[in-house]
């Protein structure tokens, strides 16, 4: 392994680390705000603390795959695109009073078109 490619994977590893660690915290925040019975309410999910997971994962992810666009690090990978999708399409079915099967096919969609913008953009 070259000095380049280890260091590929110690900042790929460093982006992991920092991501799970948001991730954690904001898992703590939301259930510890559940616990203390002062989570506001989303919608038509009455008591349950689930959406806020979503709600927070979603754009935490989308925020770190476009600072690591954008910085001189290892670009995001597609599959830190899909999972950034799904958060997302979570997060907005959260919010909007949408049928499972909406949320579920526009995840599909998005994935999909990551996938194809991908392999699209690959050039030998």
């Amino acid at each position: 392994m070259t000095d380049m490619t280890t260091g590929a994977a110690a900042q790929r590893k460093r982006m992991e680390a920092i991501w799970w660690a948001g991730v954690l915290i904001w898992l703590g925040l939301a259930l510890g705000a559940e616990g203390l019975d002062i989570l506001p309410e989303l919608g038509e999910t009455e008591g349950e603390w689930w959406p806020w997971i979503f709600l927070g994962i979603g754009p935490w992810s989308l925020a770190l795959n476009l600072y690591w666009l954008r910085s001189d690090g290892p670009k995001p990978a597609t599959w830190d695109w899909i999972w950034t999708a799904i958060f997302m399409a979570l997060a907005v079915g959260a919010l909007v009073d949408v049928g499972g099967e909406i949320v579920g096919a526009v995840v599909l969609v998005v994935v999909g078109v990551v996938v194809m913008m991908r392999a699209l953009s690959h050039r030998e």
